[in-house]
C-alpha cells in the first residue's frame, strides 16, 4: 500500500485523532490544526497498525496518548479526550474495546 503524502512530512505521533468524512479523512494534529486526506480511515488504521491508535467506531481513530478516560452517562459511555471532547462508544463495540484495550476503562467516571 502506498503511504499518503501527508505522512511524508508528519509522523503518526503528531496526530491526536482521525475522523472519517465520506471518502476523506480529517487528521487532527496536537497543535489544533487539521489536515484532510483522500485516503480512507481504514487505510490509516492499517498504516498506524500497532498499539498507538484505537478505533472507537466507524468514523473515529484516536491516539491512546490523547485519551484521558471514560465517562458513564445516562445515554451511554463516552471516551474523554484531552481537548475536552467526548466520543460515544457504541454499545456493540464496547465489549470489543474492553477485551482489546482494558486500560481505557480504568479511569471510569460517572457523570
Amino acid at each position: 500500500m502506498n503511504v499518503p503524502k501527508i505522512l511524508d512530512a508528519a509522523k503518526p505521533d503528531m496526530f491526536t485523532h482521525l475522523q472519517a468524512s465520506i471518502n476523506y479523512t480529517i487528521l487532527n494534529k496536537s497543535d489544533g490544526t487539521k489536515l484532510i486526506s483522500g485516503y480512507s480511515l481504514k487505510a490509516f488504521e492499517a498504516l498506524f497498525e500497532g498499539n498507538s491508535f484505537v478505533r472507537i467506531d466507524r468514523s473515529n481513530l484516536v491516539s491512546k496518548a490523547f485519551i484521558i478516560g471514560c465517562i458513564t452517562r445516562k445515554n451511554g459511555e463516552y471516551i474523554l479526550l484531552k481537548n475536552k471532547s467526548e466520543l460515544l462508544i457504541p454499545r456493540r463495540r464496547r465489549g470489543l474495546l474492553l477485551d482489546k484495550h482494558p486500560n481505557l476503562f480504568t479511569n471510569l467516571k460517572t457523570a
